[in-house]
């Protein structure tokens, strides 16, 4: 049988994936930096943030991690069910924006705690942090963007316009 869905759906499914892909690979790394240098990254670079050591954090990004695999499957199992089921709840598409949100405040967040010690890095660490940014803030901000896609609520069971039910 043929999957029907959107270009939105579809590329969020495959944004959301990616996403939660990384922070799957991070959240260990960040978890366990705290007893050894698994990513490199020094705790004296959490000096001016609500962190002493990089604990919480790989806590955070992997409920984030979670959160976006959640939704990647709702997402996969609404494309694939779509006019063989009732209608979604709207509590599914209330998910994806908490999650979407939860991405961009996590990349938003990470870039205003760590900009300064980033600054301070050699020019190859620097780099690396200005990429991964990048990379990950704008896939976040079109995720977002993607969950307010018409085809997306619709899919999701969020009300797109004023004649919805």
């Amino acid at each position: 049988m043929k999957t029907r869905g959107s270009w939105a759906a579809y590329s969020l499914v495959a944004g959301m994936g990616f996403w939660s892909v990384g922070a799957f690979v991070g959240s260990p790394g960040l978890m366990f930096a705290a007893e050894s240098p698994a990513m490199g990254f020094d705790t004296a670079w959490l000096r001016n943030t609500p962190f002493s050591d990089y604990v919480l954090p790989g806590v955070i990004l992997g409920l984030l991690g979670v959160g976006g695999a959640i939704l990647t499957g709702l997402l996969v199992r609404a494309l694939r069910a779509r006019g063989r089921r009732g209608a979604p709840s709207a509590w599914q598409w209330y998910f994806a924006v908490v999650v979407a949100l939860g991405h961009l405040g996590w990349i938003a967040g990470e870039i205003v705690l760590m900009w300064s010690p980033v600054v301070a890095l050699p020019a190859e660490q620097k780099a690396f942090f200005y990429g991964f940014w990048w990379v990950f803030g704008l896939l976040s901000t079109v995720n977002l963007i993607l969950v307010f896609s018409p085809s997306v609520r619709r899919i999701l069971g969020g009300q797109v316009g004023r004649l919805a039910s």
